[in-house]
């Protein structure tokens, strides 16, 4: 059979393109090896008795210095018989690529079967069809329920297929969750991180329970902040340890200055007083200098606003790429909020007036004087 038309038949996607060269042809297209098309670009040359040699140009696959083994030791063969021995080759380096999931997905089934059968303190577990994901959550002393996301890498094969890759859990640098090959091994870590937070999820219990929590909206156990209403115009944002609930935390207060001010007086006359206390939630009352936290009732009156109390009269958001409103109109007629990127960007466009690492111009509620720091363009 005639060569062009044997490769006509056999390989109906390579084209033979003539050059400008005498005796040089080039080949390239596409053949298929399992199911998959691939891409391959070779240069033919007649030699003088006949023969032909074959060089690589371009190959879609890894194994291109095998490939060319193969031409340079085939330089008399057809193109066909050539094409025929890439794709022997290619087929078999394939085949012998493709990992057992079979094996995988038996592990994953049996894991989980043992996992929801004996594992006690189990509140709830959930295997995505597609045998990828386990969601599951556990429950604390007290009955306060932690969910987890566990992946299945099936590019470990065999090796600690399973990891944790989400839950809400306040975690730090050093508490990464080791992968497993055991399903109940990597929950175990999970559980053991929920006992030791105990004291954390109390306390953060009681702050929800006790306070008008202003952010975040829906408390999740692995924010370990809460921004508390004090009342018209001022607010605290107090942030824990989670794993030293008694170091003393972070207080910082939202407001006009006139009504911040005695705040930081009492916290600033209170902060020696700090002592380890059994009631921790008391003891954050008592640097604050207050017996309760006020509760926030909201008035028909209020609902009705158009930007309620705290929210940045620019975005008319809370918050903003995480950050909560925290410049506030000196001016005691206005007192309103701002983002630090809402109010930057907007004196910047008005041209407004840099001084060292600030900018100054008009509020845009009352249009007194108003500044803020210079943003970095990353910001």
């Amino acid at each position: 059979m005639d060569t062009s038309l044997e490769l006509v038949l056999q390989y109906p996607l390579i084209k033979i393109k003539p050059t400008t060269e005498d005796n040089v042809l080039l080949l390239e297209g596409k053949f298929c090896v399992n199911n998959k098309d691939i891409f391959i670009k070779l240069k033919q040359t007649s030699l003088i008795d006949g023969q032909q040699k074959y060089e690589l140009r371009r190959l879609d696959v890894p194994e291109k210095s095998q490939v060319q083994s193969i031409l340079d030791n085939n330089c008399h063969k057809s193109i066909v018989e050539v094409l025929d021995s890439i794709q022997r080759l290619l087929k078999s380096k394939v085949q012998k690529q493709l990992p057992d999931y079979c094996i995988i997905y038996r592990t994953v089934l049996h894991e989980y079967s043992e996992f929801t059968k004996f594992f006690l303190n189990l509140k709830s577990c959930k295997l995505k069809e597609d045998l990828t994901v386990v969601y599951a959550s556990a429950t604390d002393n007290g009955s306060r329920e932690h969910f987890v996301e566990i992946l299945v890498d099936y590019s470990k094969k065999s090796s600690d297929i399973f990891k944790i890759s989400e839950c809400d859990l306040p975690l730090r640098d050093e508490d990464n969750f080791k992968p497993n090959n055991s399903l109940t091994a990597l929950f175990d870590q999970f559980v053991a991180k929920i006992e030791l937070l105990q004291p954390y999820f109390d306390l953060m219990e009681e702050f929800d329970k006790n306070s008008t929590v202003m952010d975040p909206e829906n408390p999740k156990w692995k924010e370990s902040y809460r921004r508390i209403w004090l009342g018209e115009n001022i607010s605290t944002i107090i942030t824990m340890d989670p794993y030293n609930i008694y170091h003393r935390p972070s207080i910082k207060f939202l407001g006009p200055d006139r009504l911040v001010d005695p705040y930081n007086e009492a916290l600033n006359g209170n902060l020696e007083k700090w002592v380890y206390q059994e009631n921790i939630f008391q003891a954050i009352l008592d640097l604050l200098g207050l017996q309760v936290f006020p509760k926030r009732e909201i008035s028909a009156k209020q609902v009705n606003l158009l930007v309620e109390y705290g929210e940045c009269s620019i975005c008319f958001s809370l918050r903003l790429n995480e950050k909560l409103p925290e410049i506030i109109c000196t001016n005691k007629s206005c007192e309103q909020f701002y983002h630090d990127e809402c109010l930057y960007n907007w004196l910047i466009s008005l041209n407004a007036k840099r001084i060292f690492n600030n900018i100054s111009g008009n509020c845009p509620n009352c249009e007194k004087t108003i500044s803020c720091p210079v943003l970095d363009e990353g910001f």
